[in-house]
């Protein structure tokens, strides 16, 4: 995982036992040998590996996006955690959903997912092949767009009724100016919320999973727009 939380020699270590398992189990990679000429693949497959760890972390963007909303419908975005995956601090309903999607990524096996594409990538696109990073540009907007529409999607139930609660004591304070009525307003919607959160959170972890399954179409569709051989305008020779 990212983050400030995962030690620098852990990443180095990980990436070079990736490398060793790739070069030892794949034998249609072509033999190198350690000179320059090695400088000049970097670029690419730094890209490749760039475009499948973006598509996991838009994948996984609706699970923050839908503790975010939480966080603001209870109404209790002043109590904040440390997050070490991201080095700031997020509301405590936000880092609950987050650990949720984490475990649900974990269970459903999206990393052994990710991994699988990583590997696969060196025969889609070979090593010394030219990776068109640009072409991916359109296809990371429309994945956006779904992971913001599936997380604002899912955090409509909590969403609604914490605008229903705050509409309905409005309308109390406003026919009974005398009534204390938002002393009590705070407790009245965090607990609302949070009633709506436990009766909602099966359907949501549900959107949450169906969301995850959409990463392996979804690495595949970068990596053949990666590996599409770039067409020679007309005219040129």
């Amino acid at each position: 995982f990212p983050g400030k939380s995962v030690p620098t020699q852990t990443k180095i270590g990980l990436i070079l036992l990736l490398a060793w398992v790739v070069r030892a189990g794949q034998p249609y990679l072509p033999s190198l040998h350690l000179d320059f000429m090695l400088l000049g693949l970097v670029p690419s497959e730094l890209g490749v590996g760039l475009l499948i760890g973006f598509t996991v972390r838009l994948t996984y963007a609706c699970a923050e996006l839908l503790g975010a909303s939480f966080a603001q419908a209870t109404g209790l975005t002043m109590a904040q955690t440390y997050d070490p995956s991201k080095g700031t601090e997020d509301p405590v309903p936000a880092r609950v959903i987050t650990l949720l999607a984490m475990l649900l990524f974990l269970a459903m096996g999206a990393h052994r997912t990710a991994l699988s594409y990583l590997i696969e990538s060196f025969r889609v696109v070979p090593l010394g092949q030219h990776a068109d990073i640009a072409s991916s540009a359109l296809i990371f907007v429309n994945y956006l767009s779904q992971a913001m529409e599936a997380g604002v999607r899912l955090s409509l139930p909590v969403v609604g009724v914490a605008l229903a609660v705050q509409a309905a004591l409005a309308l109390v304070s406003r026919a009974s100016p005398q009534l204390q009525v938002f002393s009590l307003g705070m407790g009245i919607s965090v607990a609302a919320a949070f009633l709506t959160v436990l009766g909602t959170l099966g359907d949501a972890a549900a959107g949450l999973g169906a969301e995850m399954q959409n990463e392996a179409p979804r690495i595949e569709e970068v990596l053949e727009s990666a590996a599409k051989p770039q067409e020679t305008p007309r005219g040129t020779p």
